[in-house]
């Protein structure tokens, strides 16, 4: 990718289009930017069905189904605006030294080595410059980085190309956020903005301030788990029992909302709303802790006083009453993307609850197609229009032509070519013999070599059995307060112990090696011990729950459960299990 700043867009009445490909909805907006906002002329919203979810193969299946979504949207264009996101998607603010643009990508691969899991040789790389700092008589360049695996674009270009579609762009989410934002709503310098887009099984939370994205965090928690709490059997007053299913369930979601307190109301089934109520507040209110937590972490993080706004934007927006429970429990400014209601020209085709339910989950796609991805890139260079690939279309036409001129003069070339290389030939042979003469002193020099490097090893292990030769690489404050938040009540931890590289054996750990389980040899780990108190399967969920709070912890890398047994008897007066497990703590510069 090339190394630029974003300009704004040569031609602001013409039509783009933003194609937003997610794990369960594909949703695309078709829109006018004007001086004062946008217009929206064609969009259109479709899930995708579980038969093509389960496919091993489903660029095709995806492809022609957006390929119907355009035909009954009636959606003409062909070039379209994508967004990527997940885990193999890395976005990293960095401080590097000025250097030629050609330079820049290695630059920030390397940057960003300790962080990125996958084949960095095989990643899509694009730099956005935010700016330029004087530091220490140095111009450093104030850089936003993103790395994406590159088996992740090649899968969503096989896409549209299935489609028939040309993809001019793609960005990532945040940015696609961002850019839908600055259009809306134009912010001061050092205001704070926190972007939550609400998923069907996770929410993504975002934070940017004076045009950095500073931090982001992944919360499990989305539509699919509103859904799920309200399927299962309801007893009604009359003593009978009503059994709602998943495809029931969506259906009282988008039809009822979040219902209010004193709410009478019944569904179809004679369901009174207070017990969907009851059955969604849990997942309700986890949804808003977990938003919490994140608000107060990256301000402890990049010592900020407060965050000043909330935007939220996805499909899971769009629930009636959600937005007024976030509000009564999150003490920020709150606000919610809405495309059919932020445009300057609204269609009054569309009902105001259709507008409610589908607008938010459109904000995605209406920023891809505003920003145009002007800040990033990650399309590859094969995939972009340009010249050279027109002239290669047109060879054809003038094969003949070229065949002929370059025969006329290829005989002589190709004898002086024949007699340098002759020549070339000659001298590496007479190199060979020298290298073949020298061989057996550099087979000494090798030798000696070794040696040191025993040597070497040596004095290493030496020193890291010296006291305080193993600096600790990351804040424990963090990790014992990230430990604190993630215990349940009946939980109990008992011992808390630390490993350093090289100290596997004063640790005293069991060799997971020889159980067959994963190596971990070589890693900085601390072991976790404790107890957790109940019966039947609750101390088993509390104990998965744990596993997975701290998998999508922000602070780990990872965590391994040793082993678990019953409590004996006569340990403690209440049953339970007591349990042993890894926790691998993410470098200080990561976090």
């Amino acid at each position: 990718m090339k190394f630029k700043i974003p300009t704004s867009s040569k031609s602001k009445s013409e039509k783009s289009i933003g194609l937003d490909i997610g794990f369960h909805h594909i949703k695309a907006v078709e829109l006018i930017r004007n001086d004062q906002g946008f217009q929206v002329t064609k969009y259109a919203i479709r899930e995708i069905p579980s038969s093509i979810l389960q496919q091993k193969d489903r660029t095709n299946a995806l492809g022609g189904m957006i390929k119907g979504m355009f035909s009954d949207a009636q959606i003409k264009g062909s070039s379209v605006y994508l967004s990527v996101t997940g885990h193999n998607v890395i976005i990293r603010n960095a401080l590097l030294p000025k250097m030629p643009p050609e330079e820049l990508i290695d630059a920030a691969k390397w940057n960003a080595k300790e962080e990125v899991l996958f084949d960095l040789d095989k990643a899509v790389v694009d730099n956005y410059v935010m700016g330029e700092t004087d530091k220490d008589g140095a111009t450093l360049l104030d850089l936003l980085s993103v790395i994406v695996r590159g088996d992740v674009i090649d899968f969503i270009i096989s896409i549209v190309k299935a489609a028939g579609l040309k993809p001019k762009g793609v960005t990532v989410v945040p940015l696609a956020l961002w850019d839908y934002d600055q259009v809306i709503n134009p912010q001061e310098p050092g205001v704070v903005t926190s972007y939550a887009d609400m998923g069907a099984e996770r929410t993504r939370i975002y934070f940017v301030s004076d045009g950095r994205i500073l931090f982001s965090r992944e919360i499990p928690n989305g539509g699919k788990n509103l859904t799920g709490c309200l399927a299962g059997e309801y007893e009604l007053e009359d003593e009978e029992t009503v059994t709602i299913d998943d495809v029931r369930a969506e259906q009282i979601k988008k039809t009822f909302g979040y219902p209010a307190e004193e709410s009478t109301e019944k569904t179809e089934e004679g369901i009174p709303l207070i017990l969907i109520r009851e059955r969604m507040e849990p997942i309700l209110i986890k949804q808003a802790t977990e938003m919490d937590r994140s608000i107060e972490y990256f301000k402890n993080q990049y010592r900020k006083d407060s965050v000043d706004r909330l935007i939220l934007s996805g499909g899971g927006v769009g629930l009636r009453g959600l937005y007024q429970f976030l509000k009564e429990n999150l003490d920020l400014e709150i606000d919610r993307c809405n495309v059919f209601m932020q445009a300057t020209v609204q269609d009054d085709s569309i009902s105001k609850e259709d507008m409610k339910l589908y607008g938010p989950s459109l904000t995605v796609a209406a920023g891809l197609a505003l920003g145009q991805c002007n800040k990033i890139n990650i399309l590859p260079e094969k995939h972009r229009p340009s010249l050279k690939k027109t002239l290669i279309k047109l060879a054809p036409l003038a094969a003949v032509f070229i065949l002929f001129m370059s025969l006329y003069g290829y005989s002589s070339i190709l004898r002086s070519e024949v007699s340098q290389k002759t020549a070339s030939l000659k001298d590496q042979q007479s190199a060979l013999e020298k290298l073949q003469l020298q061989a057996p002193e550099l087979q000494k020099i090798i030798g000696e070599l070794t040696d040191t490097k025993e040597t070497k090893k040596a004095l290493y292990k030496e020193k890291n059995q010296l006291p305080g030769s193993s600096p600790f690489p990351f804040n424990f404050d963090l990790v014992y307060s990230e430990l604190a938040l993630l215990v349940a009540d009946n939980t109990s931890l008992s011992q808390i112990s630390y490993t350093a590289i090289g100290n596997e054996e004063e640790s005293g750990d069991v060799d997971l090696t020889q159980t067959g389980d994963a190596d971990i040899s070589g890693k900085e780990r601390i072991k976790v011990s404790g107890e957790i108190f109940g019966g039947g399967l609750k101390v088993q969920q509390s104990l998965k729950l744990l596993l997975q709070d701290l998998k999508n912890s922000p602070l780990f890398r990872a965590a391994k459960l040793i082993k678990s047994s019953p409590l004996g008897e006569e340990q403690y007066n209440s049953p339970g299990i007591q349990f042993e497990l890894y926790v691998f703590p993410k470098p200080d510069n990561s976090v």
